[in-house]
């Protein structure tokens, strides 16, 4: 359940990263307020090539007052009468007053407007009238005989209702100007006879243009209007006796170009690397799994090892319980006597060593690291874990001391190797999630789709964190691997007459109860021995309680719980001291600069 429950999580969050541009798309470009530039006259003149390509100059003369340094042009690269098609302009020349203007350009609204900002920032225009001329081109500006067959329209000449093979429907005065304008033509040169055009002025049916006409060739429209106010299309819809090209049209609208992109073979592309990246994290990470020998049932743990030293062959990995199962199999050896004391605190124990220093030279140096680092390593010594800070920097320092000492015992002797290439695995699932987070945020890429190859490859290589990865097993540590790992699945799994018998040796339970609690089966190595005995497991002889030292019950769940409460709460209590001990800090006032 934990698991499904991370995985719904990480599919989660990749879903969050890839459509969190839907909550901010929008429609409307710039500013709402009205620009204080006025348009005395804007004049756009449209050339479309037998191809679909239009080319475009607009001509605006602004009156401009004070402390400004120049115009916005916002082109929507969306196309409102179909939302497959997108038309993102190509700027070539931009010139104010005759000469040549700096620009800048960029996306807004999740790259749905293509914005040319003129002007320099380092200079105000004079205030007047100023002339700037945007020279452009784009794609795609032939529509089939069909388009804007269901609008009506304020104003049309010619013969409107004849058939055509093309449409030219364009906004020729871009409703993203929030200017007024005194004045506004366009003129719109044609691949093709002109049979009948239409125009609006505004949105719906609107009101009627100026000066609609077809030139005498009848390749030509011309119309105009006065007293445009901020944010109002001018419209125009052509037919035209010309073939209708191919376009590049996507199957989706422009809302999903910030996800998706604009490119259906770049999104296949993708797609595809999506599932090679996660193949190829797959197999970066099985690259780096041992095959595993045969697990025959084994009755007893490998010769001469603690339950540490166990499970670090076994999973590669000193667990959290380490600690615990170390100081109970020294009680279970004799080394040490457990007692749970009466000190009016909760979990409160105390461990008492009763070995001279012949018997400590003897344990292993797994064990031999968390008495030292305990004091326990001398007749008589003790410790208590009473939740204090005290005792927990003495646990905390022991955990590090066993960790450390369980690892250079399992490459000292020789059951394991590094295999330090083997983390260019964490290097690479690293760098992806690092690239996945980047192309999330399309400040880099121009779609979140980007983003899936590289998380495909995290997710699939992320178990390369796992423990062993780094190191692997010897051939003797193979051996002792399939030992340790038969031994952990006579304590975990079911009951058996066949596979043990603890009649003959009552005395088993309590010696292999720490190497359960490393093993973390600990209440299934209980129930098994319930299981074939008929009855609970009695206290084991090492263990002394606080009430009155009856062993007619025990609880291996409560008792581990217990013990490892006492140890937590002691070792919190040191890592708080540690973080009030290094917060200091200053206050105090600054100045503006």
């Amino acid at each position: 359940m934990g698991r499904l429950v991370g995985w719904l999580i990480v599919l989660g969050l990749i879903a969050a990263g890839l459509l969190w541009p839907l909550l901010l798309s929008g429609t409307s470009p710039g500013p709402a307020n009205d620009d204080p530039v006025v348009f005395a006259d804007y004049h756009g003149d449209y050339t479309v090539a037998d191809n679909g390509n239009l080319t475009a100059t607009e001509t605006i003369v602004g009156e401009f007052p004070s402390g400004r340094h120049g115009l916005f042009r916002y082109f929507d690269v969306a196309n409102p009468n179909l939302p497959g098609l997108r038309h993102v302009p190509t700027v070539a020349s931009v010139t104010v007053d005759g000469e040549d203007a700096s620009y800048d350009m960029f996306w807004e609204n999740g790259r749905r407007f293509w914005v040319v900002k003129i002007g320099d920032p380092d200079r105000e225009l004079a205030p007047g009238r100023h002339t700037f001329v945007i020279n452009y081109s784009l794609t795609d500006a032939l529509d089939p005989g069909t388009a804007g067959a269901d609008r009506a329209f304020a104003s049309r000449t010619g013969d409107v209702g004849a058939p055509a093979t093309s449409a030219f429907y364009w906004n020729v005065v871009a409703p993203a100007w929030n200017n007024w304008m005194r004045n506004a033509t366009a003129t719109i040169h044609l691949p093709g006879p002109v049979p009948g055009a239409q125009c609006s002025l505004g949105y719906g049916v609107g009101a009627p243009c100026r000066g609609l006409q077809i030139s005498e060739d009848g390749r030509t429209v011309t119309v105009g209007a006065t007293n445009l106010a901020p944010h109002t299309p001018l419209t125009v819809l052509a037919a035209v006796d010309a073939e209708t090209p191919n376009r590049n049209l996507v199957p989706w609208s422009a809302r999903w170009d910030p996800i998706l992109g604009r490119s259906v073979p770049m999104l296949v592309f993708l797609l595809v690397a999506t599932v090679v990246g996660a193949f190829a994290g797959w197999v970066t990470v099985r690259l780096t799994v041992e095959n595993p020998p045969g697990f025959p049932l084994q009755y007893k743990p490998p010769t001469g090892l603690g339950p540490a030293q166990v499970e670090l062959i076994r999973t590669e990995w000193v667990p959290p319980a380490a600690l615990t199962a170390t100081l109970f199999h020294l009680a279970e050896q004799g080394l040490v006597r457990l007692e749970q004391t009466n000190s009016g605190k909760k979990d409160t124990w105390r461990v008492v060593s009763t070995a001279g220093p012949e018997r400590w030279r003897s344990v292993d140096p797994v064990a031999g690291a968390v008495a030292a680092a305990l004091g326990l390593s001398k007749s008589g010594g003790k410790f208590s874990a009473d939740g204090s800070a005290k005792s927990g920097e003495k646990l905390s320092k022991a955990r590090a001391e066993l960790d450390k000492a369980a690892r250079d015992w399992g490459f000292n002797s020789g059951l394991l190797v590094r295999r330090r290439g083997e983390w260019l695995v964490r290097l690479s699932n690293a760098v992806s999630l690092i690239i996945a987070i980047m192309a999330a945020t399309a400040l880099f890429l121009p779609a979140t789709v980007w983003m899936l190859p590289f998380a495909a490859y995290f997710v699939t290589s992320v178990r390369g964190w796992r423990p062993g990865v780094g190191s692997r097993r010897t051939e003797e540590g193979r051996r002792v691997w399939s030992e340790a790992e038969g031994f952990h699945r006579v304590l975990s799994t079911e009951s058996s007459e066949a596979r043990f018998e603890f009649a003959a040796r009552k005395d088993l339970y309590a010696a292999y109860l720490p190497f359960a609690v490393a093993g973390g089966v600990a209440a299934a190595w209980a129930a098994k021995y319930a299981q074939e005995m008929g009855q609970a497991a009695a206290n084991p002889a090492w263990l002394h309680g606080a009430s009155d030292g009856s062993s007619s019950s025990f609880s291996a769940t409560t008792f581990q719980n217990s013990f490892d409460s006492a140890l937590s709460s002691s070792i919190s209590a040191y890592s708080a001291s540690q973080s009030s001990s290094s917060g200091g800090g200053s206050s105090g006032g600054g100045g503006g600069g």
